[in-house]
């Protein structure tokens, strides 16, 4: 990442909001969790966040998680303050009463999902899942473009053969033909397209699909001048990301073991650049969240009044 500082105006609203608080011993760390994805690594790998909090007295402490389901719940019990994850984990957490604030998203990648089949299947359409096994896993972005997507041919669940299965046991399984499907994310669609598989439908024109940066309520209450900070240093890695990705790739492949020309492929299927909550990011959360309830994955209608930050 280019060695980009912020600018001086930052600084002095961080100054002086450390003048404000820092003395009296208020909280002195910030705890930021992520999971394995371009963004968040690229920020963690440069320490330009972390020397900048440190010459003003904060020191950061990262924690890795696998499932943004694990995330959320840190986030919701306060073991941690900052961190990102998919929009479905974060309505369903919502959905079953977690607190938490949504602070910026990524652009809508809808071509970041997909629905897969064998390269030797012979399934050509939606309509020929009819009756395949199909592998995804539950209560997931996945579940939810599979059952959108069957619904543009007017089938359901019902009509096909679920298979719930893990994206590592999915992968497996598919890769031996013991499911004909596998509906997934990247980078996992990426590798196996790759491995001469097919991508039968994205998202594209089904669903959106965000990944979100999300903070504790007490995170944007007492530190919002610090959440700012981190988006705007997020903001800059994504935009350096979408001109070139090769910094990128090569840190995703080292510390994935994806290599770096996937890696490559996957994030060339989306805009990374990061922008706090706006009109768009907030209606497709409605629209997602109206759809699960539809669909049955949730039981109560989710109300956005209170979990949208905005900076001032």
């Amino acid at each position: 990442m280019k060695k980009q500082r912020l600018s001086i105006l930052g600084l002095v609203v961080i100054l002086f909001f450390l003048s404000a608080c820092g003395a009296d011993g208020d909280k002195k760390e910030i705890k930021i969790g992520y999971q394995k994805q371009a963004i968040m690594l690229t920020l963690k790998n440069s320490e330009e966040l972390q020397k900048e909090l440190k010459d003003l007295g904060y020191t950061i402490t990262w924690s890795e998680f696998s499932t943004g389901s694990s995330i959320i719940e840190a986030l919701n019990s306060g073991s941690i303050d900052f961190a990102n994850a998919g929009d479905m984990p974060s309505l369903f957490a919502l959905a079953k009463g977690s607190d938490f604030q949504f602070i910026a998203s990524e652009a809508s990648a809808p071509e970041s999902e997909g629905i897969l089949v064998g390269k030797d299947s012979g399934i050509t359409s939606l309509s020929d899942l009819k009756g395949k096994k199909v592998a995804y896993n539950n209560a997931s972005i996945a579940q939810y473009l599979l059952v959108k997507a069957l619904a543009t041919v007017d089938l359901t669940l019902e009509d096909i053969t679920p298979v719930i299965l893990t994206p590592p046991d999915a992968s497996i399984a598919f890769e031996k033909g013991e499911v004909d499907a596998w509906v997934v994310w990247d980078p996992y669609m990426t590798v196996a397209e790759s491995n001469g598989h097919k991508i039968l439908q994205t998202g594209a024109g089904i669903v959106p699909l965000r990944s979100f940066y999300l903070s504790s309520e007490k995170m944007v209450t007492e530190h919002p001048e610090l959440v700012e900070v981190i988006v705007k240093y997020l903001g800059e890695i994504g935009r350096e990301i979408d001109e070139d990705p090769k910094d990128a790739t090569r840190l995703m492949e080292k510390l994935s073991k994806v290599p770096a020309d996937t890696w490559e492929i996957s994030l060339k299927r989306k805009r990374t650049d990061i922008k706090f909550m706006d009109e768009e990011a907030v209606k497709d959360l409605e629209t997602q969240a109206q759809d699960l309830l539809d669909i049955g994955l949730i039981e109560n209608k989710i109300n956005f009044e209170g979990k949208i930050w905005y900076p001032e």
